[in-house]
């Protein structure tokens, strides 16, 4: 897909293990993520179809996540509840004597689809229930991290709860991924290249340069790319006939079906441009 999943993955790893900090390549990424290296215990889940609200499910799964960690820890019904914060708080409180030098990651993909199929009054309390741990998290060490397959609180699906969106949005930060952090993914995972490769590749581009609107000032990004074009990723992002999540795979898959195609009168593993 955009690498949504996969990015939370590294991410809660990291988290996990600082050891796995040495296959990290990209720098700057590898010195901010010594702050969270090895400092928490985390809980993943994903969330499929189902009728419990939120609250219970997260719930359910910090209970059987701490007693395999030898706390027992049972949260209240719903029903009897008032204000979630005072047990999240009380639980962190038992967490904290067991690791009292780490934090508690909630890790938690697919939410977008589980918060589509709720009705009204469903979603705001499973809303209100995510409002509470980003509260919680301000004075304790628990913090909760989801993906979603769009943005969450600028979403227009989501109108006929928009109050409570924004509730819930100046307790949370969005890591947004973008048209060029794919085309980064794309250059240095699907296609990297050498040196020499990249000179080759540059030098066969250069007399398409007149055809193409900025190509001369993007060239790095056209060989970086190559034998994508840029504008594949400015149009699949217009696209909404098509998932989003699937830009990677759909590249993929693009790739693919060049290479096992014959390209008469070109230089071998080049592409011609007049194609697109």
């Amino acid at each position: 897909g955009t690498g949504k999943s996969h990015l939370m993955s590294v991410l809660s790893t990291i988290a996990e293990d600082a050891a796995l900090l040495e296959y990290i390549k990209h720098d700057r990424f590898k010195e901010h993520a010594k702050s969270i290296a090895g400092r928490f215990e985390v809980l993943r889940f994903e969330i499929g179809a189902s009728k419990m609200n939120l609250r219970d499910i997260i719930v359910r799964k910090m209970e059987s996540d701490l007693k395999q960690r030898g706390i027992d820890y049972k949260f209240p019904p719903l029903e009897e509840v008032t204000d979630n914060k005072q047990y999240l708080v009380e639980m962190m409180g038992l967490f904290e004597e067991k690791y009292p030098d780490k934090g508690y990651l909630i890790v938690v993909d697919e939410l977008l689809d589980y918060l589509g199929s709720r009705k009204e009054l469903e979603i705001k309390l499973d809303l209100g229930f995510l409002r509470e741990i980003g509260e919680v998290s301000k004075n304790t060490r628990i913090r909760f991290m989801a993906g979603v397959q769009e943005t969450l609180f600028d979403n227009p699906a989501f109108s006929f709860v928009a109050k409570t969106i924004l509730k819930v949005k100046d307790r949370f930060e969005q890591i947004i991924i973008r048209r060029e952090d794919i085309s980064f993914v794309v250059s240095q995972r699907l296609l990297q290249k050498n040196n020499e490769q990249k000179a080759w590749i540059r030098e066969h581009l250069q007399k398409f340069s007149p055809m193409y609107k900025n190509m001369a000032d993007r060239i790095e990004e056209y060989v970086n790319l190559y034998p994508i074009h840029p504008a594949y990723l400015e149009t699949f992002e217009k696209v909404y006939i098509a998932e989003k999540r699937e830009v990677l795979k759909t590249i993929t898959l693009t790739i693919k079906e060049m290479l096992d195609s014959e390209v008469p009168n070109e230089e071998p593993g080049l592409v011609s441009y007049d194609a697109y």
